[in-house]
């Protein structure tokens, strides 16, 4: 199985929606994916509606500029020019770089379209008080819960929903006219107290308890660090696979052989692109895990829990620090006296 995720950016210092994101799981990347692949297939077969849907899933799933570019495409191509435009706005949020560059595919996508978008449709900036999820009528605007985002909506009335998790949404009107703009504020409604919850029953603590022994770690298990350590292994080894797959299915030479030149509707040379583009964001993913591990290592990880201070065993641990680096992938692993 393919495993898809985020491109490099998802951890990269671009803008702060990226930096909040946390590293997706290899269910996540599993679910993207295939997703993704039938983005693909649905995009091909001329299905674009449907194909929009599987790529806004895999970028769901494991967020990646790939996917959204493509998904831009399929919602353009499916008459939607609205929620096209409206992850074109998302694009400039999370991708600027990409955005403003001519030679990434966001770059040559987005910003013509945005243009096209302010002429036909209703540019709406929205503000909640906490992050929320909106609903356009029975649509749900692609993207993460957040406190401020514009969308695009068609002409006409236009009935949204903030939700705000918990059960807690609000609901306003607007009316879109075409290429015209405004904006809208969400509140979100008190949190619902819970009930009285019966008295605990308080155990005495025990007299003879070390101090050691009372005071947190302040900080997260080992385990944590080597867990994220298989998962970058793993979609390490994915990726040179991938690699290796697009360089020989179809491979260069039999592209050359069987496609004339220039000809970019060729099924090889799609396939070659195809798969190129997967091996990208492979490689995105497995940089994104290896950056999000060594940060994590060298930052959030107790490397000393346990033992009291005259603990041989615990004099050891602190001495383990982590190692990020990177030859032929990345490389992450921990050092220390034993």
């Amino acid at each position: 199985m393919y495993l898809v995720g985020g491109a490099l950016s998802l951890f990269a210092a671009e803008n702060a929606h990226a930096q909040e994101r946390a590293a997706p799981t290899p269910e996540q990347i599993q679910a993207a994916a295939e997703a993704f692949d039938r983005g693909r297939d649905a995009y091909k077969a001329g299905r674009f509606a449907e194909a929009a849907e599987q790529f806004e899933r895999a970028d769901s799933n494991a967020p990646s500029a790939t996917a959204l570019e493509l998904a831009i495409k399929a919602r353009d191509k499916a008459g939607d020019l609205d929620r096209a435009a409206t992850l074109a706005l998302l694009a400039v949020d999370l991708y600027a770089s990409d955005v403003q560059s001519e030679e990434t595919g966001l770059g040559k996508v987005a910003p013509a379209l945005l243009e096209r978008a302010r002429q036909e449709l209703y540019e709406l900036d929205v503000q909640c008080t906490e992050p929320c999820q909106l609903v356009d009528g029975k649509k749900l605007v692609h993207g993460e819960p957040v406190l401020q985002r514009a969308i695009f909506l068609a002409p006409g009335q236009h009935d949204l929903v903030a939700g705000f998790g918990g059960g807690r949404t609000q609901s306003k009107s607007v009316t879109a006219t075409s290429g015209g703009s405004g904006e809208l504020a969400f509140e979100a409604p008190p949190v619902v107290e819970a009930g009285p919850e019966p008295n605990p029953v308080v155990e005495e603590p025990k007299q003879d308890a070390a101090p050691a022994e009372a005071e947190g770690s302040g900080g997260w298990s080992p385990t944590v660090f080597f867990v994220g350590v298989g998962l970058t292994v793993a979609s390490g080894g994915v990726t040179v696979w991938s690699g290796i797959d697009t360089k020989n299915n179809p491979g260069p030479e039999r592209v050359k052989n069987e496609c004339a030149a220039g000809d970019t509707d060729c099924a090889l040379y799609k396939e070659g692109r195809s798969k190129q583009a997967r091996t990208n964001v492979l490689i995105g993913v497995t940089s994104g895990l290896a950056l999000a591990t060594g940060l994590m290592g060298a930052f959030a990880i107790d490397w000393g829990h346990g033992g009291s201070p005259n603990d041989t065993s615990a004099r050891v641990r602190r001495r383990i620090q982590p190692i990020i680096g990177w030859s032929h992938g990345p490389k992450i692993g921990a050092r220390g006296t034993f």
